[in-house]
């Protein structure tokens, strides 16, 4: 069981919201997956252009002696950038994607055997973001928590999951060093002191699989509906096949995050905003179906503080005009968010 199973139990999905479709049978868009709205805002901005220049998110190499600065400014503009010299190597992402595909690619009923249940947040399924919107989204996914993958693996592949299961703890390892990493370099770019935490096995990490698969008319449906992530912050590895994820940005609209070769995508969540007193925004992100015939993969990394730790604003800097939030424990915010997804922080916003 993991860390967030008890704060699931206490907001079980329904059943239907769990199942995904068997996309491999799908000739027509079905109406539960119809976004009629999605090519329909205005403030999309197809080509991400202004006076001519491509807008983009930064792209950071973690080994400029300049990363800091960087950093600080990505995060305060954007709540979201590409990092490079990251020390996961290209061989362990093509592994980790090649194993996605692996799972996504069983036949349906083989990957029914893993299906999430109601009250848990490891196993195959629809995200808990079908929640909170009236039409399904066209993706599936495969969560893992701890070792919980290894549980699975064994009923997908009962007589050869070794491979799957060394793939997926080296790259749980070298995720978990590359946010050890970045968290030190967020904090250090706030100049604030690291949070004082329990031991490592108290942490809140979880690593979610996703499939885009291909889709009869991908201007009818949605990847995943826009949202922001709960925790401290997230690692993301995109299959360059194919574009899809999109950051909001007031200025600009929705901007397409275009997989840059070996970057990993890094977003603020809701935690480092409220912890950084707003300073860096929890970014608003969303994912489209942008291709017909090619399957996209992604593959998120989130990373997170021990669920009795409380979070606050950190407030020693100049002009810093008294703190935004309230103090919370990060259990109790995880419940908030999964009752009231991007309106939890409301709840822990200061009223002056």
């Amino acid at each position: 069981m993991s860390l967030l199973s008890n704060v699931d139990k206490d907001h079980p999905m329904q059943h239907h919201l769990i199942v995904p479709i068997d996309f491999s049978s799908i000739k027509n868009v079905p109406e539960s997956h119809i976004w009629a709205q999605c090519f329909e805002d205005a403030k999309i901005n197809p080509d991400n252009e202004k006076s001519g220049a491509l807008i983009s998110i930064p792209i950071i190499d973690l080994e400029d002696p300049k990363a800091l600065g960087l950093i600080f400014n990505a995060c305060e503009t954007w709540g979201m950038f590409q990092d490079t010299n990251h020390g996961v190597s290209k061989e362990l992402l093509d592994q980790v994607e090649f194993q996605a595909k692996n799972v996504f690619n069983l036949p349906f009923e083989q990957k029914m055997k893993v299906l999430r249940a109601p009250d848990e947040d490891t196993g195959y399924g629809y995200p808990r973001l079908a929640l909170f919107f009236s039409n399904q989204m066209w993706n599936e996914g495969f969560t893992i928590t701890g070792n919980s993958y290894y549980h699975d693996a064994k009923k997908l592949w009962p007589n050869d999951f070794e491979g799957f299961c060394e793939v997926i703890f080296e790259y749980q390892t070298r995720m978990k060093d590359l946010g050890d990493k970045l968290k030190s370099l967020i904090f250090k770019s706030l100049n604030i002191p690291e949070p004082e935490e329990a031991t490592p096995k108290d942490h809140i990490i979880a690593l979610n699989l996703n499939s885009y698969p291909p889709c009869p008319d991908s201007t009818q449906t949605m990847g995943i509906g826009p949202h922001t992530d709960s925790l401290l912050f997230t690692i993301l590895h995109q299959s360059g096949n194919a574009s899809g994820l999109q950051v909001y940005k007031d200025e600009f609209g929705w901007v397409s995050v275009n997989p840059h070769p070996c970057a990993l995508v890094v977003n603020v969540e809701d935690l480092l905003h409220i912890i950084s007193n707003a300073r860096f925004p929890s970014a608003i992100h969303r994912a489209l179906i942008n291709n017909k015939q090619k399957q996209r993969l992604s593959i998120a990394y989130f990373y997170g503080l021990p669920l009795d730790f409380e979070v606050s604003p950190f407030l020693d800097y100049p002009n810093c005009g008294g703190p935004q939030f309230k103090p919370i424990k990060v259990k109790e915010y995880a419940s908030l968010k999964l009752k009231y997804l991007d309106l939890a922080v409301s709840f822990v916003r200061k009223s002056y």
